[in-house]
């Protein structure tokens, strides 16, 4: 497969998965302002603020929404605004730009899928998001998404185009995972006095809701939510399908199949730094870790994930670059 051809499937998956994450936090975080009016008011900043921080995306939010935050601004900000290169539209015009580009890889329907998710999403602004109620709008955009996965799952041959696939879906969405459990715990809660409170046990399950982990949660793991818990179960969970450990070992799984039978491959970068992350998850003890700094520890993981990308793109995408250079 040609790296230019790899890079497109990857960012296709990535960015899909990144434009669901988007859309089922700010689903949440809907649900969760109107469960609280009795608290805080809807247009309150600490409603609204951390979202644009889980973005990672607060200095653009900031530049182009000035300080004051409110719905409005941040829920145009990350679903229309395509100055915003992680809003859904943004995400869900470049997955399709992608497709476009490799269209003679993808069956009839796959195509047809993301086009027609693309033409009925371009149009939309606030006006339609609120005409429809956050819920019902949101769903449909989650439902759109799980339907090209459920396309592309049935008719993709399992060739290194769907591997490379895989690969984006899972590491968007193990750093997607991280950065849901460290907006919770730096920015929704600060303060201590509210721990273990009726307050707490709600956002604590709208964290869960947000990973559509909380029916899951529920079952496997009974008693109250905890900080302790809720993160252990999203981090370490070995197989629910949304946490970090899993979706790191579904990472390292694709890489294997994408290396399988080239030799010069078997110990490249990307699948060693894959391995030794899930393995240090594997180990982690989780009160041991909220007693050091949850937060430090979400900031590491964020950064050997994308150390995991770099060596990717460096392996598999710039490698032939490189080589050619080296020849001429």
């Amino acid at each position: 497969m040609l790296s230019r051809v790899a890079n497109l499937i990857y960012w296709m998956a990535r960015q899909l998965e990144r434009a669901e994450n988007t859309a089922r936090i700010v689903d949440v975080n809907a649900q969760l302002v109107l469960d609280l009016q009795s608290r805080q008011a809807a247009d309150d900043p600490r409603s609204w603020e951390p979202l644009v921080y889980v973005s990672g995306e607060e200095e653009k939010f900031f530049e182009l929404y000035g300080e004051k935050v409110t719905e409005r601004a941040v829920v145009e900000f990350m679903l229309f605004d395509r100055r915003n290169s992680s809003s859904v539209l943004s995400c869900v015009s470049l997955a399709r730009e992608n497709a476009r580009c490799v269209r003679d890889l993808l069956a009839g329907e796959v195509w047809e899928t993301l086009n027609t998710f693309y033409l009925k999403l371009k149009d939309d602004d606030f006006a339609r998001y609120a005409q429809l109620g956050s819920s019902e709008y949101l769903n449909r955009v989650k439902a759109q998404i799980q339907l090209f996965y459920g396309v592309a799952e049935s008719m993709l041959p399992r060739s290194d185009a769907w591997w490379f696939f895989q690969l984006g879906r899972h590491l968007e969405r193990a750093d997607n995972t991280s950065r849901i459990i460290d907006v919770k715990y730096y920015m929704l809660l600060p303060d201590i006095a509210a721990v273990g409170t009726a307050l707490d046990i709600i956002q604590w399950g709208s964290v869960l809701r947000s990973c559509s982990a909380f029916e899951a949660f529920r079952r496997s793991r009974r008693g109250l939510l905890s900080l302790e818990r809720v993160v252990d179960y999203l981090l370490r969970d070995a197989v629910f399908p949304r946490s970090v450990v899993f979706s790191v070992a579904q990472a390292e799984h694709a890489l294997a199949q994408i290396v399988n039978g080239a030799d010069h491959l078997a110990n490249n970068p990307a699948s060693q730094l894959a391995a030794a992350l899930r393995i240090d998850l594997e180990k982690t003890e989780t009160r041991a870790v909220i007693a050091a700094g949850l937060h430090e520890f979400l900031d590491t993981i964020q950064v050997r994930l994308n150390d995991v990308h770099v060596a990717i793109q460096e392996t598999f995408i710039e490698y032939a670059t490189d080589k050619a250079k080296v020849l001429a």
